[in-house]
C-alpha cells in the first residue's frame, strides 16, 4: 500500500500519484495505488436501512460493491448524476481486513504526481478543528487539494454491512441443478 495509508512520506525526493477529482466544486485525490478501476456511473441497487451516505451497491463481475456517495460522506450536499459521474472502484485495507468499495464523485479530472514534501497535515486551530477523513492538504500551483484517506471513511458499521452483502449475494446466486428428469408439473388441486 502506499503511504496515503501509512502516514506521509519522509523524504523530500519521494513522489505519489493521486487520482484528482471534484466533489461539489472542489477539489480532492485519493492515492492512485488504491484504485482498481473507474466506470461511468450506472444503476446502484438500494441496500435497505443503510446510512444516507451508501447509495447502494452493484454487482462488479460477481463482487457486490457498496457505493458510497463521497460528498454526503463528507457532509456535503448529495449531487446530480451527470454523464461525467464517475464510480471510483478503491480497494484497501480496513482493520486488517481488505475492502472494495464503489466511490460516487462528480468527475474524475487527472491524475497527479505530487512530492511528498508538497503535502502537509491538516492544521489544527488550537486543537478545534480536526477532520478525520483527510490525509493531508497538497499545495498545487494555483490551489489546495484535500488528500482522503479512504480507510478512515469507513466504519465498523460499514465493515459488517460489506460482510452482510457479500453473504446475502451468495445466497441468492446458489441455484439448483436441473436435469432433464427433475422437471416436475404443478397441477391444481
Amino acid at each position: 500500500m502506499s503511504d496515503l495509508l501509512h502516514g506521509p512520506a519522509t523524504t523530500a525526493y519521494d513522489h505519489d500519484k493521486y487520482l484528482a477529482f471534484e466533489l461539489n466544486g472542489a477539489p480532492y485525490s485519493i492515492s492512485i495505488s488504491i484504485v482498481r478501476e473507474i466506470m461511468e456511473y450506472i444503476e446502484v441497487d438500494k441496500i435497505p436501512m443503510a446510512p444516507d451516505f451508501i447509495i447502494g451497491a452493484i454487482n462488479l463481475r460477481g463482487l457486490v460493491i457498496p457505493v458510497f456517495d463521497l460528498s454526503v460522506r463528507l457532509n456535503k450536499p448529495a449531487q446530480a448524476i451527470t454523464n461525467r459521474t464517475c464510480i471510483i472502484v478503491a480497494e484497501c485495507d480496513y482493520k486488517a481486513q481488505n475492502i472494495t468499495v464503489g466511490l460516487k464523485v462528480d468527475m474524475v479530472t487527472k491524475v497527479l504526481d505530487i512530492p511528498a514534501h508538497e503535502v502537509d497535515q491538516v492544521p489544527s486551530i488550537a486543537g478545534q478543528f480536526h477532520s478525520r477523513f483527510v490525509y493531508g492538504l497538497a499545495k498545487l500551483t494555483d490551489n489546495l487539494m484535500t488528500i482522503l484517506d479512504i480507510t478512515k471513511i469507513l466504519t465498523l458499521d460499514d465493515v459488517q454491512l460489506f460482510d452482510d452483502l457479500q453473504l446475502q449475494h451468495k445466497q441468492l446466486s446458489f441455484e439448483l441443478p436441473l436435469d432433464a428428469d427433475s422437471n416436475t408439473q404443478f397441477e391444481e388441486t
